[in-house]
């Protein structure tokens, strides 16, 4: 059904419009207008949640940035003071897995890859460090944002 009602020119200057067309463009105006409303709400949706979908990614990759740079600073500092035992042994396993999470971490991708598990792997380098901590008998726990106290 158009939006407009159907006219046939009768005479010069009038009109002769079919009744029932008005009557069905009275009927259908409000099913017409909520499918307008419809679709400019969804594009207006669309447009903020893009905008929101992306500050939170962002915010949440700024924090797993920061707790795996902790992590790294922390394997930095550990390194110098963990021996990688004498010429003549094999390296200790603190080292050989501080080296191992070393390298994960500096792997680890700094794009969203729809085929790698971004969470599975934080949650196979967080276990990793809290074993080396305890292996290190080292307390370097990340300190969560919410957790900071002055």
């Amino acid at each position: 059904m158009t939006n407009e009602c159907t006219a046939k020119p009768v005479a010069e200057g009038t009109v002769e419009v079919d009744i029932n067309d008005v009557f069905d463009d009275l009927l259908l105006v409000e099913e017409r207008l909520s499918e307008e409303s419809y679709q400019r709400g969804l594009q207006v949706g669309a447009e903020q949640g893009n905008v929101d979908a992306y500050h939170f990614g962002y915010h949440r990759g700024a924090e797993i940035g920061a707790e795996l740079g902790f992590y790294y600073g922390v394997l930095c500092a550990q390194e110098n003071s963990t021996g990688k035992g004498t010429e003549e042994t094999t390296p200790t396993k603190g080292y050989i897995l501080l080296t191992e999470l070393k390298k994960e971490i500096e792997e680890f991708p700094t794009f969203n890859d729809l085929e790698v598990d971004l969470l599975e792997r934080l949650v196979k380098l967080r276990n990793k460090y809290k074993k080396l901590c305890v292996l290190l008998k080292i307390s370097a726990k990340y300190p969560k944002p919410n957790e900071l106290s002055f």
